[in-house]
């Protein structure tokens, strides 16, 4: 996320530099439509390696409709994730992070807690770990709910685990 900006003017060059910077692994930010900063999970992956590092995790995330908040039907959001996973695993990646998401209402908890789990199940199934990623909008209640406590009681940790940033905790 810190070089978004370099990888748009030139993702190789940019990636080069960090490897010879000292650096051993990257986090990911880019995923869209099935790619990494516009390079399929293959070439990400060759580009990343070739620079002497490895790609352990990658921010992305397909946040709920208000319709699927209300249903409770996540399927058309869990088959995004089906294609997202498995380029992530051809990617290389041990981990896939959402890392934001809005919570505004005790149903939007409720419904991100059984949908995170969901798509902790598809990212297990494929060998692959899915965490959800923290601001300091979690540590806000709602209904006398904090949200981070909610997120973490309500999801299967054996599923669903949780990237600590500590700067957004502090």
């Amino acid at each position: 996320y810190s070089l978004r900006a370099d990888f748009k003017k030139d993702f190789d060059s940019t990636i080069k530099a960090v490897g010879k910077m000292g650096y051993t692994t990257i986090e990911a930010a880019g995923y869209k439509d099935g790619k990494f900063y516009g390079k399929t999970p293959e070439e990400f992956k060759k580009a990343v390696e070739d620079a002497g590092l490895k790609v352990l995790s990658s921010h992305t995330r397909k946040s709920l409709s208000p319709e699927e908040i209300k249903s409770g039907d996540f399927s058309k959001s869990l088959e995004w994730w089906k294609v997202a996973i498995d380029a992530h695993k051809r990617a290389g990646m041990t981990y896939v992070i959402d890392p934001y998401e809005k919570f505004t209402t005790i149903d939007d908890l409720k419904a991100y807690a059984k949908y995170f789990n969901e798509i902790g199940k598809l990212a297990k199934a494929a060998g692959l770990k899915f965490g959800y990623h923290n601001h300091a909008h979690e540590f806000k209640d709602i209904n006398k709910q904090v949200i981070f406590d909610y997120l973490i009681n309500n999801t299967d940790p054996e599923l669903v685990f949780f990237e600590m940033d500590v700067y957004w905790v502090v």
